[in-house]
């Protein structure tokens, strides 16, 4: 995949013997110039380095891309042998160079697909056809299974140890185990981005099968238990201060991904340190069915220690002259719900409780006619009252019927805090954009939802996949657009392909619509910066990401402080946006998430 050097021996200079030592020590010396050079200029997230020249020069020249490419694939079952087929190598200077050109590759690969559209993605790197070998073609396919491979490799079989990255040495072992933990870090970057890019176009075209992702051992069914300690609790250590906006902080400052902390509390839950690298780096790594039981063991353990009345009524006893002391008795609460006030008698009675609200409920109704309803809650009451309650709040009371006439529904105690999007799914109304007051609703919602997982009960509601990214704590870019308002997203896209003086026509100008009535700037003084050909692909981009990430964030920030008072972050990063909506909502794949009434 290098270029040839010229041809000096013409004039003279060397021999051709020499000259062939000259380009066989040429080629040994590229993939480890190249290494240290993308080394020093890319970092551990796909983006974070965008800026470099040099990076993306390299990134955008297609015959070094698939010569990297190339080589990689022919060096998978090198770089995927054990420890002990490796000491046979007889020039491990060979094994450190495939290990460099892979990386290589992946640092490149990751930020050349940050300007690669999901159309562009499919027309370049992926074929209907199975076993397309068109030359100089690059398959994502081929990447993903090849990455598993690697991967399976360096988390799993042999697995890359931190020390492999901090020790500083230069005898050719260290410079092995440096070189493969650069790889891991490389590659779960690339499989990362792909992977993203999967789930956001699942429901149209899979460049792969969803098997793809799966590592061998954890795809089986070897082991029933989940591998997780037998207390398990992340929420009293758990830092919640970073998700929530105070009245002078900017919607732009919020960094919707500071999880470290959050990621080692999952990490601290298993066992097995392996399991619990794989879950927090790469969880695709396991199949959802199996993430789920994960998941619900998770759960379970957290009720040990919210919902043992036993346990609490013992310390309640031991603590009768605390002052302190508080009056709720054992793990469980009691509430009073009018089914003429369900919204505000529910959010009166619970949203105080913030994260008790992880204990039981139990609920009587008083009916229309101020009479309490007969009958003990034994779940059912709870899981009847829960699915009206979501249903009250989610669903907007403005619905329109089958001939598509409004109609006003019949309990409306409280303003529309959803709107439905195009695809019929539901978004934050960005109508109460600037009202504060509406704040503690949100925070209230979030922790009903998170409350509706954590007693694993299934509800109607269908959020956009955009908003259930921001729950995940990742951001949205403009092919998101797309799953949100697929008919704006088909428009925005097309200035890009527009001459110059139809944009100019258009009379576009850097600022956008947010809401019915209002209207914001997308850069300072942006109502007076025309939209040209130069700066089209700045705009596209500025107004997806005021549609997408900034655009009703406040009420997504205090959705998400609520509802991680019930489910800890680091625990639906378990979880793509598809896979979320199908914790929520339920799918006929996966058996036994929803309770019996």
């Amino acid at each position: 995949f290098t270029p040839t050097p010229p041809q000096i021996s013409s004039f003279g200079l060397v021999s051709p013997s020499q000259l062939l030592l000259l380009q066989t020590r040429a080629r040994e010396c590229h993939p480890s110039a190249l290494s240290s050079v993308l080394t020093s200029c890319s970092g551990s997230k796909a983006g974070r380095n965008a800026a470099s020249p040099l990076l993306a020069k390299l990134a955008f020249h297609n015959p070094s891309l698939f010569g990297l490419w190339e080589c990689s694939h022919q060096n998978v079952s090198l770089l995927t042998k054990s420890h002990s087929s490796m000491a046979k190598v007889t020039n491990p200077s060979q094994l450190v160079a495939a290990y460099e050109v892979f990386s290589s590759f992946c640092d490149l690969f990751s930020h050349h697909l940050l300007a690669v559209d999901d159309d562009e993605f499919l027309d370049r790197y992926f074929s209907p056809t199975d076993g397309d070998n068109t030359p100089g073609k690059i398959l994502a396919s081929d990447i993903v299974l090849s990455l598993k491979k690697i991967l399976n490799d360096l988390y799993w079989v042999n697995p890359v140890l931190a020390a492999d990255i901090s020790d500083i040495c230069t005898d050719i072992e260290s410079i092995l185990r440096f070189q493969r933990a650069r790889l891991l870090i490389s590659g779960t970057k690339l499989w990362n981005s792909l992977h993203e890019r999967w789930c956001r176009l699942y429901r149209n075209v899979q460049f792969c099968e969803e098997n793809s992702w799966w590592f061998p051992f954890l795809a089986g069914q070897h082991d029933k238990n989940p591998i997780i300690h037998s207390q398990v609790t992340t929420f009293g250590g758990q830092n919640d201060d970073d998700e929530m906006m105070d009245d002078n902080s900017s919607v732009e400052s919020v960094d919707v991904d500071a999880g470290d902390a959050g990621g080692d509390a999952l990490a601290s839950s298993f066992r097995d340190p392996k399991m619990a690298r794989v879950l927090t780096a790469i969880p695709q790594a396991m199949p959802f069915s199996r993430r789920v039981n994960l998941f619900q063991s998770l759960i379970d353990s957290d009720k040990l220690l919210m919902q043992d009345e036993e346990a609490t009524f013992r310390h309640m006893m031991m603590n009768l002259d605390n002052p302190d002391q508080e009056g709720e008795m054992g793990g469980r609460v009691r509430i009073t719900v009018h089914r003429d006030a369900l919204y505000s008698d529910s959010m009166d009675a619970l949203n105080p409780l913030g994260k008790k609200l992880r204990k039981k409920v139990q609920v009587t109704f008083v009916n229309q006619h101020g009479a309490t309803e007969a009958g003990i809650d034994g779940g059912g009451v709870f899981k009847e009252f829960l699915d009206d309650l979501i249903k009250d709040a989610f669903i907007p009371q403005t619905t329109r019927n089958d001939s598509g006439e409004e109609e006003e529904s019949s309990d409306g105690n409280h303003p529309d805090f959803f709107s439905v999007t195009p695809l019929q799914t539901l978004q934050v109304n960005l109508e109460s954009d600037g009202d504060y007051s509406v704040l503690s609703h949100y925070e209230f919602l979030g922790r009903v939802l998170g409350k509706a997982i954590y007693e694993s009960i299934l509800v109607d509601p269908q959020l956009a996949l955009p908003f259930l990214n921001k729950l995940l704590g990742k951001q949205n870019s403009l092919d998101d657009l797309k799953n949100m308002d697929p008919e704006f997203y088909k428009h925005i896209k097309s200035l890009r392909h527009m001459s110059a003086q139809d944009i100019k026509s258009l009379g576009l100008t850097f600022e956008t619509t947010a809401g019915k009535n209002k209207t914001v700037e997308l850069i300072p003084g942006g109502s007076n910066v025309l939209v040209t050909k130069e700066n089209v692909i700045q705009y596209i981009h500025l107004v997806s990401h005021q549609r997408m990430n900034i655009a009703g964030s406040r009420q997504t920030h205090a959705f998400l402080h609520g509802f991680r008072d019930i489910i800890p972050a680091p625990w639906v990063r378990l979880f793509s946006a598809y896979e979320f909506q199908k914790l929520i909502s339920g799918d006929d794949a996966v058996q036994g998430i929803d309770v019996q009434g």
